[in-house]
């Protein structure tokens, strides 16, 4: 009797528990879904203008070439924290352009303090030389202003 019992109430139980993990996953958003999200948000940033995505299991790819710098580390992080994204697999490239006009106004800049050099390269700028101690600041705020992905200063102050 106690079997009967024991088997009436566990059918119950496994049916009501069976439902609860069915809703509970069904909350996910579809791939499909994921993607219309994606590039609807893709179409509102010039930027991103030739980035593509595509999306597996929640996996979400972009590829395609950034306009401007550092654009594709922020295309990345404006796109991860999307409902259903579990991860960011990240192909997008910097356009090389985008390269040769930030060295030009780099070199530029730079040609107005003496002993400064400077390398450019996807979208880094990586300063070398040595400067005088009050020049560094107005230096380093015009560089600020051109927005490189990263200023890395290894001047040597005089």
């Amino acid at each position: 009797m106690k079997n009967y019992h024991l088997k009436k109430l566990s059918l119950p139980l496994l049916l009501t528990g069976v439902m609860f993990l069915a809703s509970a996953c069904s909350h996910r958003p579809s791939d499909e879904d994921i993607k219309a999200r994606v590039d609807k948000q893709l179409q509102e940033n010039p930027d991103y203008g030739s980035i593509t995505s595509s999306v597996s299991d929640g996996v979400l790819t972009l590829q395609g070439v950034c306009a401007s710098n550092g654009c594709d580390s922020l295309v990345e992080s404006e796109l991860k924290d999307l409902e259903g994204v579990k991860r960011v697999e990240n192909m997008v490239q910097m356009d090389l352009e985008t390269d040769l006009t930030l060295r030009t106004s780099v070199q530029s800049i730079i040609s107005k303090y003496k002993g400064v050099q400077a390398d450019v390269a996807a979208g880094v700028v990586v300063l070398r030389g040595s400067i005088d101690k009050r020049e560094v600041e107005p230096l380093m705020d015009e560089l600020k202003a051109l927005k490189p992905r990263k200023l890395d200063n290894q001047l040597a102050l005089k």
